[in-house]
């Protein structure tokens, strides 16, 4: 993940997973993060963000071994409180309306993981926050973690730890954790 500060008091805000593990995953991964911070300008608008690594990817790397990048970038404007986004095969983050106890994924837009073909478009979308709106960022790492009976963590649990409107991020840290701890011990 990063955080890209631009102009006028708005933040970018990336979160990205690699396929693969190890050492070549580590790799790709650092040079993607690399790319980003190639981009000629602000980075920004997302769409175009995630074109530009998809294309540095893709024009640099081959995905005959498989390998490939979820990506989901959005510009957040503390002033408008939106988030301006777009995706490139990751999955969508989740919002907690804390005003009404409605949770929902911000999955209004969709395109390939980067470096599988070039030329891919990713479509942007926005959406305006209410006070109180709580938004969770994560990987699939989490959604995908399994417990020893091979049972997965799953979004049922992700869920779990937004049913109640947490003060701060640490909090609802905290709440994933420890179903996390509850899910592994199971």
């Amino acid at each position: 993940y990063d955080f890209l500060p631009l102009p006028d008091g708005r933040w970018g805000i990336l979160i990205a997973d690699v396929s693969g593990h190890g050492t070549p995953a580590a790799v790709i991964m650092a040079v993607m993060h690399s790319i980003v911070h190639t981009f000629p300008g602000p980075p920004e608008p997302p769409g175009r963000v995630l074109t530009y690594i998809n294309e540095q990817m893709t024009a640099r790397y081959t995905t005959n071994g498989g390998t490939f990048i979820t990506a989901f970038y959005g510009i957040y404007d503390p002033s408008r409180r939106s988030l301006f986004y777009a995706s490139a095969g990751h999955p969508p983050p989740w919002l907690k309306r804390c005003v009404d106890g409605s949770v929902h994924s911000l999955d209004n837009t969709g395109g390939l993981p980067l470096g599988i073909a070039a030329g891919e478009v990713y479509e942007e979308a926005s959406y305006t926050f209410v006070p109180g709106d709580q938004v969770l960022f994560y990987t699939d790492g989490i959604t995908e973690a399994k417990n020893a009976a091979g049972e997965l963590f799953g979004a049922d649990r992700l869920d779990q730890a937004l049913c109640a409107c947490r003060i701060n991020a640490d909090s609802l840290i905290r709440v994933v954790l420890d179903l996390s701890l509850i899910h592994i011990s199971e």
